[in-house]
């Protein structure tokens, strides 16, 4: 039986990207898409380790595809159709770009002959995404020339290589496609792939004895790197203090947590200062902390596979190797007394109430074995400041590019990776932004416990100087909505709770249910301000 060129091409295409690590497919629903996704439903339906989701929002299927990728650190396939259904796929793309997680988009668009005149749901899609694509190329997949195929195969698997060397990103592959836009299914014709080696570069990093003796870790958001174990090892062997970010995964008994607020109630003084701060990972939640070393001039040495990014521009070095290599690496002799002094930060008594309850219940009840999701704005910080997370959970949250939006269909995209329970705390604001992410959970009965904490608004700008403009404070800033979460939690058939204290999300924690739920927990933005004031024990403007 013989094969037309759009069955073979788009066989191969999905075939090398299976080869390639590919097993995870979202599909936004499409005309223009239709041979994709038929031919990615019988490779499906054909390998027991492809999962394939339909998502019918491209919003939601972005940043849910973003969510498994950030999850399993592994390539996810986005299929879409064509027009501004492809553009939704920007804010996802943006995300994985800045926060360097592996996404592919299958962009499928119009042939040449309907460009730039008048087609319906036709735009110019070849690099459409620009920068925010690390690679982006165009095939042709119902051109007949063996040449063709031979070039898929080599692309992708190319391709996909390149965004997981570090700086790990996103792709594009637009899909120009005639009609008649149905393959042969079922076709027995055997697909051969040629398998491409790559090699793999390293180099020798070599010893590096420091001279100073006043040395601080700061250890920022993890995007994939597995040191957390050598480094507690390092920092207890040598003495030297580690602040470690929620994000970092690193957070023990003796790292340093909550350092935005310690900074901000003025606890950390002149005798805390370093000599050096060797920083892993990401850019910090606490933005405070960047501007203490920067006001201080504390030297900053940033030491990761991603070396380089530094927005506020005060890193002196930037060594371009996993932190767990450096830390083989490296010696050091520290200051004994330097590294108990910062210990003593952790015992500092922390009041916690009202918005702040729920990271601190999460805390204690969320099981080593499950995931959370954290949403930007006030969530990310309050876990920042409350959450010891000792018992190593995995926490993640979309900290590329910081937007609210896209979060539920983040967080739905994790709790897709495993049959445990997840978390997700999000504020209402952000729950507004992704409603339709609902549909997921709703779709996959997906095992996920969203909290949201709902203030009525935007609970973050009360901090900042803009709430002393009264009369137009509520308006331009605070916009409260006065959703009902319950109707939400009706509309999508999730079970819905109500908390009247944070004993009772202790309660509703521990408490079976099968799929979603949400819980709501209501809060005050005023009492809020007054709340993180206190919360050192210090009161302070």
């Amino acid at each position: 039986m013989t094969v037309n060129a759009l069955t073979k091409n788009t066989k191969h295409l999905l075939k090398s990207l299976y080869m390639s690590g590919v097993h995870h497919f979202v599909v936004s629903p499409g005309s223009r898409s239709t041979p994709v996704a038929l031919l990615l439903g019988e490779l499906a339906r054909n390998n027991k380790d492809v999962e394939l989701y339909v998502d019918v929002d491209e919003r939601s299927a972005g940043f849910f595809a973003l969510g498994i990728a950030k999850t399993l650190r592994e390539p996810v396939v986005l299929l879409g159709t064509s027009g501004t259904a492809i553009t939704e796929y920007a804010p996802a793309a943006a995300e994985a770009s800045i926060s360097h997680v592996p996404l592919i988009i299958l962009s499928t668009d119009r042939p040449a002959e309907l460009q730039s005149n008048g087609a319906p749901q036709t735009l110019p899609q070849q690099n459409i995404f620009g920068s925010l694509t690390k690679k982006s190329v165009t095939f042709s997949l119902q051109d007949e020339h063996p040449d063709m195929t031979e070039y898929i195969d080599f692309m992708i698997q190319k391709m996909v290589r390149e965004i997981m060397i570090v700086p790990r990103g996103t792709m594009q592959v637009n899909l120009p496609l005639r009609k008649p836009l149905i393959p042969q299914l079922d076709n027995q014709v055997p697909i051969n792939v040629t398998p491409l080696v790559f090699d793999n570069y390293s180099s020798d990093f070599p010893v590096m004895r420091l001279d100073q003796s006043r040395v601080l870790i700061l250890a920022g958001p993890n995007e994939g790197e597995d040191y957390q174990d050598i480094l507690s090892q390092f920092a207890r062997i040598n003495h030297i203090p580690v602040i470690a970010d929620v994000l970092s995964r690193a957070r023990s008994k003796t790292t340093i947590y909550g350092i935005d607020a310690l900074l901000n109630a003025g606890l950390v003084t002149e005798a805390y200062q370093p000599d050096l701060v060797i920083r892993f990972g990401a850019t910090p939640v606490s933005e405070r902390v960047l501007q203490w070393l920067k006001i201080k001039n504390i030297p900053v040495w940033h030491v990761d596979s991603h070396a380089g990014t530094d927005h506020s521009r005060h890193v002196s070095r930037a060594i371009a190797v996993t932190p767990a290599i450096f830390l083989k690496q490296v010696v050091v002799t520290n200051d004994f007394e330097f590294y108990q002094l910062w210990q003593n930060l952790n015992r500092v008594p922390r009041r916690i109430t009202g918005e702040m309850s729920v990271p601190y219940v999460l805390d204690q009840v969320v099981a080593s074995d499950q995931q959370i999701f954290v949403a930007n704005s006030m969530a990310i910080r309050d876990m920042d400041d409350v959450f010891t997370g000792l018992k190593t959970q995995k926490i993640y949250a979309n900290r590329g590019a910081n937007g609210i939006d896209g979060v539920i269909s983040t967080a739905l995209g994790m709790s897709a990776t495993t049959t445990q329970r997840s978390v997700l705390l999000v504020g209402d604001l952000t729950l507004f932004h992704d409603m339709n992410g609902l549909m997921m959970a709703k779709q996959y009965s997906l095992p996920l416990d969203i909290i949201v904490i709902n203030n009525n608004g935007g609970g973050i700008f009360s901090f900042l100087p803009q709430s002393h403009a009264d009369e137009y404070f509520e308006t331009l800033f605070g916009t409260p909505l006065t959703l009902d979460i319950s109707k939400i939690a009706d509309l999508y058939d999730i079970p819905y709770v109500q908390l009247e204290d944070r004993n009772d999300l202790l309660t509703v924690l521990s408490t079976e249910v099968v799929g979603a739920r949400l819980i709501e927990f209501k809060a005050d933005r005023v009492k809020n301000v007054v709340d993180h004031q206190q919360f050192m024990g210090v009161t302070h403007e």
